[in-house]
């Protein structure tokens, strides 16, 4: 059922109806601004991501009803960088599509489409900004990333952007009050409580957001140990700072984010046997389905009775979508607040797919990430000679397992899909990166042989397919 003060514009174009700027946030905005129009390529990621995540989104600037929140205002200063780019130099700056990049098109389209038809001429507004920060900061944070070395520097980045907000929601969790709306949008906020726990949040908008963006970077940040002597500096600041994060946020969801990451990352032994860890996978949950008497997916509630939170809420919420595939199937529903008590939060990513956008958008998202498996699983394979990278590539690998679990129970919307784009910007630079090196040497070898020379990267994808069928990892 849907609460009498939920706001009507809730669906679309919701949010604040007037600018709220502060001259400090303003001031760091014009200076990220001025960095990203200067620096090297390499190094604007560096500012872009400490004040887009920094600053909380509540930081916005209304036009004509568009809301432009920092993350939006630095996008147009990175998309104006590539337009002179193009128009100076006359070249493309955005590397060339893979499977991943279009796929993540496809379903951007096919969120925007299907939410306008169900909803309307009223709801175009809202998806022309969905499509803006989904693919505006996806293809801008292609553009930066573009090897190794510029996901080593992001993953960085993002260790000293957790160790600020861990330090904030640290004195919050004690305090009770937040400490970057104080100083950054100068607005006495309190925390939220909960049983008697504070919930600190940070610059986010919600305290589950703010610890699942911590606890996922974790993986990451241990694959820094052995990134020259300062990754160890960067390593344990970042995995120190997200633990503090997953703790002070007081939710479950971050707490099985974390131990999601970490037992993905601990699979690293069985790297080479993955179908059968797989296999095992599917056993352990058909053996699970048979000892319940309710569906598999209310194991959430279970979990949810031990670490605490709304465990049953995401289990009536997968329940009622598997039930009611007749009503949302076509282009989503209006109606899942009908669905049973608080069945108007979709905070199952999964759910909120199909709710919004139908059969299409939700299969489109589930692609995605099965693209996203494939890609990295092979180019991990590809790697097995350069351990370095083949480490990286597994430490990205479970990061993303940690974010697909953590999808059951929470969907990003502030600042925080930042690094959900960031992720899968890591997988297609680095996967491609991989792929494009195994072309080369194809081509290499070609060129002394009566062999065809495979011209892009896609030939390059199929042979290395070929030549890693045997278990390829996340397939």
């Amino acid at each position: 059922m849907k609460p009498q003060d939920l706001p009507d514009n809730l669906y679309f174009n919701g949010g604040a109806q007037e600018t709220a700027i502060t001259p400090i946030a303003l001031g760091l905005l014009v200076i990220c601004l001025l960095l990203t129009l200067t620096l090297p390529r390499k190094y604007v990621v560096v500012p872009f991501l400490l004040v887009a995540l920094l600053i909380p989104s509540e930081e916005v600037i209304v036009v004509a009803g568009v809301h432009l929140m920092i993350y939006r205002l630095l996008l147009l200063g990175g998309w104006a960088r590539i337009l002179w780019i193009r128009i100076s130099a006359g070249r493309n700056a955005i590397p060339s599509l893979n499977l991943l990049d279009k796929v993540v098109i496809a379903w951007a389209l096919s969120n925007a489409v299907a939410y306008v038809v169900l909803w309307g001429p009223g709801a175009i507004t809202n998806r022309l900004g969905s499509l803006y920060t989904t693919l505006g900061a996806y293809f801008w944070l292609r553009y930066l990333i573009r090897d190794r070395d510029d996901v080593i520097r992001a993953i960085k980045t993002l260790a000293v952007v957790t160790a600020i907000v861990a330090v904030g929601m640290f004195v919050e969790h004690r305090h009770g009050v937040n400490q970057f709306y104080l100083y950054l949008a100068g607005i006495l906020q309190y925390a939220d409580v909960r049983e008697g726990v504070i919930r600190a949040r940070g610059p986010f908008l919600h305290a589950i957001v703010a610890g699942t963006f911590g606890a996922m970077l974790v993986p990451l940040f241990l694959v820094l140990w052995k990134e020259r002597r300062e990754g160890r500096f960067f390593c344990v600041m970042g995995v120190a700072a997200s633990t503090v994060m997953a703790v002070a946020c007081a939710s479950s969801t971050p707490l099985m984010t974390y131990v999601a990451g970490l037992a993905a990352l601990a699979l690293w032994p069985a790297r080479r046997r993955m179908r059968l860890v797989r296999w095992g996978i599917v056993l352990a949950l058909i053996a699970l389905q048979a000892s319940m008497n309710s569906p598999i997916w209310f194991i959430f509630a279970r979990l949810g009775g031990i670490m605490g939170g709304t465990g049953w809420h995401r289990s009536e919420l997968i329940n009622q979508f598997v039930r009611r595939v007749g009503e949302w199937w076509f282009v989503g529903t209006r109606d899942s607040a009908n669905w049973g008590i608080d069945m108007w939060d979709c905070i199952d990513a999964y759910v909120r797919e199909g709710v919004q956008g139908g059969l299409l958008t939700f299969v489109l998202f589930i692609s995605l990430i099965v693209v996203a498996y494939k890609r990295i699983g092979r180019a991990r394979e590809l790697s097995e000679q350069d351990r370095p990278n083949e480490r990286l590539l597994w430490a990205i690998a479970a990061s993303f397992f940690a974010n697909t679990v953590a999808f059951f129970g929470i969907i990003y919307f502030d600042q925080s899909i930042l690094a959900w784009y960031l992720l899968l910007v890591t997988i297609s630079a680095t996967s491609t990166s991989v792929l494009t090196q195994r072309r080369d040497r194809l081509n290499r070898s070609a060129d002394s042989s009566t062999e065809p020379v495979l011209r892009s990267t896609e030939e390059a994808e199929t042979c290395g397919a070929m030549v890693a069928s045997r278990s390829l990892p996340w397939t």
